[in-house]
């Protein structure tokens, strides 16, 4: 090596230091290369990271999923206001309540009702009735005088056993007919009583009369069934819707040989 191609020393020779902020320029054959080859592992022509511009870069990360949860915790509903009661439930609720003194009177009150019920007394019966006609011909006639107002007998015998003395009420009503006298045989009733003579007859009284009277005998002093068939035909006949020839004699009677005759009034 010559002279003058000798490395020359000093300060005014003296190599010249590196810029640092000197960017070293990359080919152009590379970055094509480098392209090429990101483009077939990625399977299109997508441009570099370094060619793509920063704004593309940003759009393309994904997004971060935002936690739901934590945005509807952040969100408070505010709870909905209680509706207005109603008119009518509003002065149900101010209306004062019965005091509890009261029950024990509320309660009683269906058996003050019945007892009071009980003193009432009951409606006046019509002047057409059968057992008012009859009470009104027992005490007019001798009845009364002789075997009491009460029935409990006075010269005659009680009527508080006419039920079991005479079983069927057409037998008693042709005894009040035809009397101790007219009366066959020694005994009467179905008890066999001996005659005494002391029953007088009563043959002008109409069907509905004897029957009126016979009805009033058995039913306040007998307590006879309202609801029986001897009370309901002895109506009938009160009441003139039957007579007592229609009805015909009772078993008694027949068995004593009452003629048929005396079935009609006056016979």
């Amino acid at each position: 090596m010559g002279a003058r191609d000798a490395p020359r020393f000093g300060s005014d020779h003296a190599p010249p230091a590196e810029d640092p902020t000197r960017v070293t320029e990359i080919p152009e054959h590379l970055l094509k290369r480098s392209k090429e080859r990101r483009s077939a592992i990625g399977g299109g022509d997508a441009p570099a990271a370094a060619d793509a511009p920063a704004s593309e870069a940003v759009e393309a990360a994904p997004t971060a999923a935002v936690p739901v949860r934590a945005a509807a915790a952040a969100v408070e509903v505010a709870p909905e206001p209680p509706k207005p009661a109603r008119p009518e439930v509003t002065a149900a609720l101010k209306r004062k309540k019965i005091p509890f003194w009261a029950m024990p009177v509320l309660a009683g009150l269906p058996l003050w009702a019945y007892v009071y019920q009980g003193t009432l007394e009951p409606p006046p019966a019509g002047e057409d009735d059968p057992l008012v006609l009859g009470e009104e011909l027992y005490g007019s006639s001798a009845c009364a005088a002789c075997h009491g107002v009460d029935g409990g007998g006075v010269s005659g015998p009680a009527l508080t056993d006419v039920l079991a003395t005479w079983v069927d009420p057409l037998d008693q009503m042709m005894w009040v007919r035809l009397g101790s006298e007219g009366w066959p045989g020694d005994t009467y009733g179905n008890t066999a009583k001996p005659k005494a003579g002391g029953m007088p007859a009563f043959p002008d009284l109409s069907d509905e009369q004897m029957a009126q009277v016979v009805l009033y005998e058995r039913a306040e002093f007998g307590e006879l069934d309202p609801t029986s068939e001897e009370y309901l035909l002895l109506m009938e006949i009160a009441a003139g819707t039957t007579t007592f020839e229609a009805a015909g004699l009772g078993e008694l009677s027949t068995a004593a040989g009452v003629d048929e005759a005396n079935l009609a009034a006056g016979g």
